[in-house]
């Protein structure tokens, strides 16, 4: 399964155009494609007002059956041509591939933590199956569970662990639990020492889920 996502960053003092206009992508995106998309608002780890919208694709012929679809749609192309000067770029897109879950496929959490790392070293398969015990020893400790997924086009050797919350309040918990428990920071330590992704690769974000 593939994980499709496009990030857009506001322009200066549109943040607050940018938000509805997503939605309205979402919506539009959903009903041209019949397949579902969702709308977010990073909460910390990207610029003010960054918004996101994601959807899953089998693969890449369901990807390409997809923008087929968007490609002869006129309803699509008017709503685009209005993200002129409220966007500060052309959204960055990116397309990961899901090796890894610690529980079933299902509709995404209320919050979500996207962290992402590259891959260091020579030993892609070391870093890859540290990759997915960490998750699941997160999901051990937090009763989240979540998905690893790696690059399928665009930068490619990085990482992305999804984790969800229903909750502000399980967002904490989770983060306190983790944060508590040796086996887990140890992992990150081994992980630091064995010198598994690119120092200073890692970076994390917080998604709310908008309605």
């Amino acid at each position: 399964m593939f994980i499709q996502s496009a990030e857009l960053t506001a322009a200066p003092g549109r943040s607050g155009d940018l938000g509805p206009l997503v939605t309205r992508m979402r919506d539009i995106l959903s009903s041209e494609t019949g397949k579902q998309w969702w709308s977010w608002a990073a909460l910390a780890g990207r610029p003010f007002g960054t918004q996101l919208i994601s959807t899953r694709a089998d693969g890449f012929a369901d990807m390409v059956a997809t923008q087929t679809k968007l490609i002869g749609s006129e309803t699509w192309a008017g709503l685009a041509s209005e993200a002129g000067g409220v966007l500060a770029h052309p959204a960055d897109t990116y397309l990961a591939e899901v090796i890894h879950m610690t529980g079933e496929p299902a509709e995404p959490r209320q919050f979500t933590t996207v962290t992402r790392a590259t891959i260091g070293g020579s030993d892609l398969g070391q870093s890859i199956a540290w990759s997915c015990a960490a998750m699941d020893r997160a999901t051990k400790v937090t009763g989240q569970v979540g998905t690893v997924a790696t690059t399928a086009a665009g930068t490619m050797f990085q990482v992305f662990w999804l984790a969800g919350s229903d909750t502000v309040e399980e967002l904490d918990a989770a983060r306190e639990a983790m944060n508590g428990d040796a086996d887990y920071q140890g992992m990150i330590a081994q992980a630091g020492a064995d010198g598994l992704f690119v120092v200073g690769s890692v970076e994390e974000m917080v998604l709310v889920k908008m309605p």
